[in-house]
């Protein structure tokens, strides 16, 4: 009965985000590398260690182990300190508006939701088996591909995402490397540009100098 309601306020939730927010969700399971493109921002080896350690938000922390009934390292991918949202709590992350966000996911479960935020203030939730695009998978596993892994999710067209919630409504929601693509800065788009015509010039002088000498 906990995965069909999920399931339907998934479907609610999706439906509420407006229809340029067109994101992507691709799971990588039994795997810890992140997709190429993306640099890690949060490894959370800047926390102080323990089980738990340091606080990250409303009864969410970082963990360097697992610890049975509360958190459990992400099978794959996660070395050192990890982040866990225990009941009730929430992780919240903010960052520059990308086209692509991923992570390290540890042993999912139905009762976990990921939400994204995207830069013109919508949200869409991710519950359970949306997060990773499989709503038949063996909730809670700690060791399987199928529950443990990288996912990434990619704007293909509308807004950019700008930030990320992990909460869970019992004990745990698991993650490690959280990663984004980065965004040329307009500088780097103008000189990026203003090569292409350099190299477009170039190219018709030389055309023009050769036509000439015939």
């Amino acid at each position: 009965m906990k995965t069909s309601v999920a399931f339907l306020t998934g479907l609610f939730a999706i439906a509420a985000v407006p229809a340029s927010a067109a994101t992507t969700v691709s799971f990588n399971g039994g795997a810890g590398d992140l997709p190429a493109g993306v640099t890690v921002f949060q490894d959370f080896e800047s926390f102080a260690a323990g089980s738990p350690g340091a606080a990250i938000g409303p009864n969410a922390f970082v963990y360097d182990g697992s610890v049975g009934g509360e958190s459990a390292r992400p099978a794959y991918g996660s070395t050192g300190n990890f982040g866990t949202v225990l009941t009730g709590g929430s992780y919240t992350v903010d960052f520059g508006a990308t086209n692509a966000f991923a992570f390290v996911l540890g042993s999912l479960d139905t009762y976990n939701t990921l939400t994204l935020k995207y830069e013109d203030g919508s949200s869409q939730a991710y519950i359970g088996g949306q997060i990773i695009n499989d709503l038949s998978f063996p909730s809670g596993d700690q060791i399987s591909g199928e529950t443990n892994g990288v996912v990434t999710y990619r704007v293909v067209d509308g807004p950019r995402l700008v930030g990320a919630t992990f909460t869970s409504s019992q004990n745990s929601f698991e993650f490690d490397n959280l990663a984004t693509a980065a965004v040329p800065e307009p500088a780097t788009w103008a000189m990026m540009l203003g090569g292409f015509g350099l190299i477009g010039a170039v190219s018709r002088r030389r055309a023009r100098a050769t036509v000439a000498y015939a």
